[in-house]
């Protein structure tokens, strides 16, 4: 009589914690995707391939998007500072258990960075 009431809570901890670490994971993407524009180093030198840098850095977490759920803008204003560079992340998210009735359908995550290189 307690099972199905005490699986489904452990279910909804285990999700719940599944979407608090993707949407951690993707907010350390963009803020290390902006960094690295902001750096200009080699493997941020052009828009295509600071997206695909955010897509490896999802990988490595686990997280699986495409370059074109990355918008990098340049010369943004991010909390009223203007010239910033800017990271932003789209991820749709769908439960797998589906017993959190909270859960958002996408996933956001934004950086910026002051240009430096």
């Amino acid at each position: 009589m307690v099972a199905p009431v005490f699986l489904a809570f452990i279910f909804l901890l285990i999700e719940g914690g599944r979407l608090e670490w993707t949407q951690q994971a993707l907010q350390e993407v963009a803020a290390s995707s902006a960094r690295c524009m902001a750096l200009g180093t080699a493997p941020c030198a052009d828009t295509p391939s600071i997206k695909g840098y955010a897509a490896a850095r999802g990988l490595a977490w686990g997280v699986t998007f495409t370059t074109a759920t990355t918008t990098v803008t340049a010369n943004a204003t991010c909390n009223s500072v203007s010239g910033m560079n800017k990271i932003s992340i789209s991820l749709p998210y769908g439960g797998v258990t589906g017993l959190l009735p909270f859960a958002p359908s996408a996933l956001t995550a934004s950086a910026c960075a002051p240009s430096i290189g």
